[in-house]
C-alpha cells in the first residue's frame, strides 16, 4: 500500500493531462510543471509538442494579439509558457519549426507592419528567434537571406529594444556561431542593410545609436558586417552617423 501511494504520488500533474483520452494543448500550459516536465525531457510530453498543430498554436500565442475581451491565461500565462517551451531548446521541436516553411513564416509575420508589435509579444518573438540563431543556425540564416523582408521589417521596428537586438545579433555574430561564416558575412556586405538604417535616421533614433553600439560589442564582442574582409566596423559606422547627427 505504500509502494502505491508513493508511486501515485509521484505521479506530475502534467503525466496526469497526458493520461487523458483526450485533453488540449491550453490544459498543458496551464500546469505549472509543463517548463520543468520539458527540460526534463518528457518523452510523453515532448511527442505532443514535436507535432505541426502543437508548434502551429504556440508561436500563435507568441505573435497574435489577444483580443481585449480574452482571459488573463490567453493574454498573458499561455504566450509567456509557449516561449518558455521554445528557449527550452529542445531540438524535435525546433527542428518542426525551422524545417517547415509555413511555421517559419508564421514566426516571422510578427514583422508584418499592419499587424500591432507590442513589448512584451515582442520580447517573446526575439527570444525565439535568439534560441534558433544559437541551436539551428543554418536552416534560421538559409529562411533569412531566402526573404530579403526580414531584415527591412526588422529595421522598421528598430525602434522596439527586443527587434533591435535580434538585428544586432544577426549582423554581429561570430564564427563561433555561422558555420559558413564568410560568405553570410559576404552577403550582409553586398545587402543594403546600412543603407536602411541610415533611411531610419531620425532626433528621435539617434538615442537608439549608442545603444545599438553597446549590443554589438556586448553580444559579439568584435567588429561585424562584413569584418571578414575589412569593409567596415559597425561599431564605428554608429559613432560616425551619431557624429554627423550632432554636426547636422
Amino acid at each position: 500500500m505504500f509502494w502505491k501511494l508513493t508511486a501515485l504520488s509521484a505521479s506530475s500533474p502534467v503525466e496526469s493531462v497526458l493520461d487523458k483520452e483526450n485533453f488540449t494543448l491550453e490544459e498543458l500550459l496551464d500546469e505549472e510543471e509543463i517548463i520543468q516536465e520539458c527540460k526534463a525531457l518528457n518523452s510523453r510530453l515532448i511527442n505532443f509538442l514535436r507535432d505541426r498543430a502543437q508548434v502551429e498554436q504556440l508561436l500563435r500565442y507568441i505573435i497574435e494579439e489577444p483580443s481585449e475581451d480574452a482571459e488573463s491565461k490567453r493574454a498573458f500565462k499561455f504566450p509567456f509558457i509557449a516561449c518558455e517551451i521554445f528557449t527550452c531548446e529542445i531540438d524535435v521541436i525546433l527542428k518542426t519549426l525551422v524545417e517547415e516553411e509555413e511555421l517559419m513564416n508564421l514566426l516571422f509575420s510578427f514583422l508584418e507592419p499592419n499587424r500591432p508589435h507590442s513589448a512584451l509579444l515582442a520580447g517573446y518573438f526575439s527570444k525565439v528567434v535568439v534560441c534558433l540563431m544559437v541551436r539551428k543556425t543554418v536552416p534560421l540564416m538559409k529562411y533569412v537571406q531566402a526573404h530579403q523582408d526580414v531584415f527591412r521589417q526588422l529595421v522598421d521596428l528598430i525602434g522596439i529594444t527586443s527587434i533591435m537586438e535580434v538585428l544586432v545579433r544577426l549582423v554581429g555574430a561570430d564564427d563561433h556561431v555561422y558555420p559558413n561564416f564568410i560568405d553570410v558575412m559576404q552577403w550582409l556586405a553586398d545587402s543594403n542593410l546600412l543603407e536602411m538604417i541610415v533611411d531610419k535616421l531620425s532626433p528621435s533614433f539617434l538615442g537608439l545609436l549608442g545603444t545599438m553600439h553597446m549590443y554589438v560589442f556586448t553580444i559579439a564582442g568584435v567588429p561585424c558586417i562584413g569584418c571578414a574582409y575589412g569593409l567596415w566596423n559597425c561599431g564605428q559606422f554608429l559613432v560616425n552617423i551619431s557624429k554627423d547627427w550632432y554636426i547636422n
